[in-house]
């Protein structure tokens, strides 16, 4: 089928179908995975990062915008992109009918809009959505708790329309949201039938294409960087403090966007690692205790009943428990037995021990 050649590997620089999935589950488990390990911080350090982990989003949202705007830049590509060997090239032709593989700053800052922005906003209207309609259980017992009906009686204009228009966004919003996912999955299938280039409708906003990065592109990467080098060092050796001040902060900006290629990854694997390991049961394993030895018998008191040789006999009644029932102090009994004398001198009858009627516990035997 011809469908087939888009989904694994191609001769092409198109990239294959699984790549481009792989590239955005990548990107979504950034968000989740950063905000495990600055949850697992704040524990530690509440006084200094419990307000970020609160803002985890506007945080991860500025980071991402700083490192996306690194990755188009320096390579063409987003993060995630990047990190399986793809880049973006413009749409839009040239002079003479050729393909300019060099993103302009129109195509960065769109490229950034819909990689950051719109993620960030529809999240938000996520959250907003979950607030309003009161969540799973508000979704699935609708409007029996709710307290619309209130904005009738309104005397103030604005909080009627601040109402009506939650209501109104309560009930527009999953149409809307419905048909944003229906898109991104007309050009999922569009592009695996090779009807389009675009393989989700923000490439096609952004007027780019995804294509795969050849040797030529880390080729003129590494000379882009000997050239820059070149310069660093040259400024560094004029001596000029001003000079050296801008040659560390930039060693320090591009090894720290260069860190952030590994650092983001392995965040990913220690989130879903330990996403497993709590589900699979072993750190319960690893965390288990010994059971501790039982503590002492209590003795039995010098004025309390004789406790018979043969366990299966009450101590009250001399014969044969029935029902048999235990007390804190050990000693079990008939059922009957115990509770009257328990809620009639409030101790044990071996041990003098104080006790109560809510203290008994049925004891049940397995049978052989």
């Amino acid at each position: 089928m011809e469908f087939l050649s888009n989904l694994g590997a191609t001769s092409g620089d198109l990239p294959s179908y699984f790549e481009l999935v792989n590239e955005d589950k990548m990107r979504d488990m950034l968000r989740p995975a950063l905000r495990y390990v600055l949850t697992v911080y704040a524990q530690r350090y509440p006084r200094y990062l419990l307000r970020v982990v609160n803002h985890h989003e506007e945080l991860y949202a500025l980071l991402m915008i700083l490192v996306e705007n690194h990755y188009l830049r320096e390579w063409g590509s987003s993060f995630a992109e990047n990190f399986y060997g793809l880049k973006r090239i413009p749409t839009r032709k040239g002079f003479r009918g050729r393909v300019s593989e060099k993103l302009t700053d129109y195509h960065i800052f769109a490229s950034l809009i819909c990689l950051v922005v719109i993620p960030y906003a529809k999240g938000k209207l996520d959250e907003y959505y979950e607030t309003v309609s009161g969540g799973p259980g508000g979704q699935l017992f609708g409007d029996t708790f709710d307290e619309e009906e209130e904005a009738e009686h309104e005397s103030s204009m604005i909080p009627r329309i601040l109402k009506r228009s939650k209501k109104l966004f309560k009930t527009v919003y999953p149409y809307a949201d419905g048909t944003y996912a229906a898109l991104l999955f007309a050009y999922q299938l569009a592009y695996m039938y090779n009807k389009t280039d675009f393989y989700s409708p923000w490439l096609h906003l952004s007027g780019v294409e995804v294509r795969r990065m050849s040797p030529r592109d880390f080729k003129e990467h590494s000379e882009k960087e000997e050239l820059v080098k070149k310069a660093r060092d040259a400024a560094f050796a004029s001596g000029s403090p001003l000079q050296m001040a801008k040659y560390f902060m930039s060693l320090v900006s591009t090894r720290g966007f260069d860190f952030l290629k590994y650092f983001l990854p392995m965040s990913i694997f220690f989130f879903k690692f330990l996403e497993w390991w709590y589900q699979s049961g072993y750190h319960k394993q690893a965390n288990a205790q010994p059971i501790p030895p039982p503590p002492e018998p209590i003795p039995p008191h010098p004025e309390g009943l004789a406790v018979p040789e043969d366990r299966s006999i009450c101590p009250i009644c001399n014969k044969k428990r029935t029902n048999p029932t235990m007390l804190p102090s050990g000693f079990v009994f008939c059922y009957p037995c115990i509770f009257r004398y328990v809620e009639e001198n409030g101790q044990c009858p071996v041990t003098f021990m104080k006790a109560t009627t809510e203290q008994l516990r049925k004891v049940y035997a397995v049978s052989a």
